[in-house]
């Protein structure tokens, strides 16, 4: 036992396993995305729900359970504005782009009452493209925060930057440096 001990010591296993590990941590990278699920979100201030339907593909919005409006499509990460009346819907990658995305890659759409209002494409969220982070078999853009206290819809960027977007037209209103960069 006191042999084996000895050979893991050596620089050449010490090599080996700390590139083992490296190797490792580029494999995990990535975090393996959940199959889809039924999910129910709700508005800020739970007036509003949706229940998303993975197999029917249909999106309900409900005003105290009550059938509101719906739409045909389901989405991984989506949030419903107070209003009731307005889906906000992130990128299906949840942060992260293919390796070999296209600057166009539509990272937020807005919708209202089931028409699309607008799609936010990467090159409005992040303004270096190339300073995206490899994480394996993706790149990082950034996630989606949900809304602040004035209902507008909050993203934060591998730049450290949070966008704010109106959550009725899709447009950015405020853009400011994240929360732990601040003096």
């Amino acid at each position: 036992m006191e042999e084996m001990m000895r050979l893991f010591r050596t620089p050449i296993a010490i090599a080996v396993m700390v590139v083992a590990g490296w190797w490792h941590s580029l494999v995990l990278a990535d975090e393996e995305l959940r199959l889809p699920e039924d999910k129910t979100i709700c508005s800020p201030s739970g007036v509003y729900c949706a229940g998303m339907s993975v197999i029917d593909r249909r999106t309900t919005v409900f005003k105290h359970g009550r059938p509101s409006w719906s739409m045909d499509r389901w989405f991984p990460d989506a949030y419903l504005a107070d209003d009731g009346d307005h889906l906000i819907v992130g990128h299906g990658g949840l942060g992260l782009v293919p390796v070999r995305f296209h600057p166009s890659t539509t990272i937020l759409t807005f919708w209202r009452r089931g028409e699309l209002v607008r799609k936010v494409p990467l090159t409005e969220i992040v303004e270096d493209l190339s300073r995206l982070p490899l994480t394996g078999g993706h790149r990082r853009w950034g996630r989606t925060l949900g809304f602040d206290d004035q209902g507008r819809f909050l993203v934060q960027t591998v730049e450290d930057r949070v966008l704010a977007f109106d959550v009725k037209d899709g447009s950015l209103v405020d853009t400011w440096p994240s929360p732990r960069h601040r003096n």
